[in-house]
């Protein structure tokens, strides 16, 4: 294995080459934090108030919320086209969803809007995807502190940190990245609490060089730690420092202090485990230009500096003449008085004096002018105003609205492709750590018959060299979806599309899982049909034996209050009586509510109801529901 000075000039150099790529970051950083500074012409001025316009800030809200609201749909390609191997591979699919979820609620912010909020703010994802049990026996073997990692052990096996750019470098090639460079500033005591036995060299230096530096000029209260990682090795070394704001080089510095080596071995993960993704594109051989954030037509033009400028002049122009003279004095001495007490009071004027308004001064119109030119181009480049606040003239068109939206999604279509193949990579991880720790992976589903079922990933359904998934960001927007809906009902209904596909044009994370609940749905409505119609053919036959009794001669027709109630045609023995008639009769009527129940209104006239709700009933029935008069058979 190579030496630690190797490692340090291959960082080095990978430093050096992003140079450029990192000033265009911190560009973009200071758009995203609004932080900007007063050209030195004007700063000196006592009547000049800055203004920072927050459209870059906007623009980068208005695409994250769009593309980060509704959860991605996981697609892994079955490796047999059966009925089984679909099954298999549609629980891998929720399990690893559920896993992305939990890591989610690990972390302070949403993995998904991270995601998201990098490829938009950077063009770039890095990030990288822990196996947590990995983790902790490689901690207990140097003896470092297990605890949070244990605890955070509770929201599931994987934990997926989202970095920022800034902080990492990677040295790409034509196939794929071939290294990752991390540097991150840390308290030396953190550094020793979780690297354990492995930082034993940086406490020795430190106890032999003392509490100060060298020379006794500073404090080493931080270090800048580098961890080199690619197909083969690992080297991680720190570099000590006073302050925790800056970044020591990866040599060390001028006072030589330089690193210390923590780990340097080989691994046999026999794959990277960091997702490094770009957007931009190939083309241009400087880094600063590979790159295409949603930002970055402002920062080259300088779009945003002059809104700035622009603004700050208008307002603080407006603001310096806040206080100017409203009355002009003409005379010999100043001797007016004014009193602003009661409107409409008069201001006493002496003879030979005179007393006028002044106009106010007005706004520069070309100033406003000039700003709201400037504030329509940048929205022409980065995100259009219909996706930031949803402000749209009273009386438009929804096929209008619906073009508008459609056309300020087109342009998030890049930052939406990388999300997704990042994503793709986030979740191919997961399947490779479960392949190198040969360890069964559970999750848990969500069905109304078994809230507690169970997905579980087998390693041995992994093929590693053949791991072919797809990822879907959904944009959230209203209009966006109803078209969908619409678009996909209409194929459904005249072209005999898939329905399963058709949910996922529409947009649902898992369409198994919805076709599963519209089943159970469907035979909810089937066991509650059968069960109305098995009650109303025992109702039917009840009635039956009622009229029957009354045909044999029952005295109940010969009381005379009831001769009086009922003026049809008295039953005879052996004929069949008209049931319309025998519905006059009260005491008939009553037996047939307590048979039927109260919803049955026998003086409507009719015979009695032989079928459920309509609605229910138009609904196409499975050929193994049964009618009335079959169950009434049996």
């Amino acid at each position: 294995m190579k030496s630690l000075n190797y490692y340090q000039g291959l960082a080095n150099e990978m430093v050096q080459a992003d140079r450029g790529r990192d000033a265009m970051l911190r560009a973009m950083d200071d758009m995203w934090h609004n932080r900007w500074s007063l050209p030195k012409g004007i700063s000196n001025l006592r009547w000049v108030h800055k203004v920072v316009s927050t459209d870059p800030h906007d623009a980068l809200r208005a695409g994250t919320r769009v593309l980060s609201s509704v959860e991605p749909r996981i697609k892994l390609q079955p490796l047999a086209p059966n009925e089984a191997t679909r099954e298999k591979t549609d629980g891998i699919e929720r399990a690893l969803g559920w896993h992305f979820r939990n890591a989610s609620r690990r972390r302070r912010a949403n993995v998904l809007r991270d995601v998201v909020l990098s490829t938009l703010l950077y063009d770039e994802v890095v990030a990288q995807v822990v196996y947590l049990p990995e983790q902790i026996e490689a901690m207990k073997a140097f003896k470092g502190d297990t605890r949070r990692l244990e605890a955070a052990r509770r929201y599931g096996p994987f934990s997926i940190l989202v970095r920022n750019p800034r902080q990492v470098h990677v040295r790409y090639s034509d196939w794929m990245p071939e290294s990752v460079l991390l540097k991150k500033v840390m308290r030396v005591g953190e550094v020793v609490d979780f690297w354990g036995t492995k930082a034993r060299g940086l406490k020795n230096k430190l106890k032999e060089q003392g509490s100060k530096g060298v020379g006794g000029k500073k404090d080493w209260e931080y270090c800048t730690v580098y961890d080199y990682m690619d197909l083969d090795v690992r080297v991680v070394w720190a570099v000590p420092h006073a302050g925790g704001s800056m970044v020591s080089d990866p040599l060390g510095d001028a006072e030589g202090t330089g690193g210390v080596q923590i780990l340097r071995e080989k691994h046999d993960l026999g794959f990277l485990p960091w997702v490094a993704k770009v957007g931009g594109t190939t083309l241009e051989d400087e880094a600063a230009f590979q790159r295409m954030p949603l930002l970055a037509s402002i920062y080259q033009s300088g779009q945003w500096d002059t809104q700035n400028i622009v603004d700050t002049l208008m307002a603080s122009e407006v603001i310096a003449y806040a206080a100017a003279p409203r009355l002009k004095v003409s005379g010999p001495t100043d001797q007016v008085e004014v009193d602003y007490g009661e409107p409409g009071r008069p201001a006493y004027v002496p003879p030979g004096h005179e007393l006028s308004a002044m106009t106010p001064p007005g706004l520069d119109q070309s100033l406003a002018v000039l700003a709201e030119r400037i504030g329509s181009r940048m929205a022409k480049s980065t995100v259009p105003r219909v996706l930031q606040s949803g402000d749209f003239p009273s009386g438009t068109a929804f096929s209008t609205l619906n073009l508008a939206t459609q056309s300020g999604i087109k342009s998030l279509a890049p930052y939406k492709e990388l999300a997704e193949e990042a994503l793709v990579d986030v979740f191919t991880q997961m399947l490779y750590w479960v392949k190198y720790a040969n360890e069964p992976v559970l999750a848990f589903g969500k069905k109304r018959d078994d809230p507690g079922s169970q997905y579980t990933i087998y390693p041995k359904d992994i093929d590693l060299e053949s791991v072919y998934m797809e990822v879907e960001l959904t944009a959230d927007v209203p209009t966006d979806r109803m078209a969908r809906i619409n678009a996909a009902s209409m194929a459904v209904r005249d072209l005999n599309y898939s329905k399963s596909r058709a949910l996922e044009q529409v947009g649902e994370s898992d369409p198994g899982f919805i076709m599963e609940q519209a089943r159970e749905e469907t035979l909810d409505e089937v066991d509650l049909e059968i069960e109305k119609q098995r009650k109303l053919a025992l109702g039917k036959l009840e009635i039956e034996k009622m009229v029957k009794e009354i045909q044999e001669g029952e005295e109940e027709a010969k009381a005379p209050e009831e001769a009086e109630v009922s003026e049809g045609p008295v039953a005879v023995a052996g004929q069949p009586q008209n049931i319309q008639e025998l519905l006059k009769q009260p005491k008939f009527r009553e037996r047939v509510h307590e048979v039927m129940g109260q919803g049955f209104n026998p003086a409507a006239g009719g015979s009695p109801p032989v079928q459920a709700d309509p609605e229910l009933s138009n609904r196409k029935k499975p050929a193994t529901t049964k009618t009335g008069e079959e169950v009434a058979e049996v």
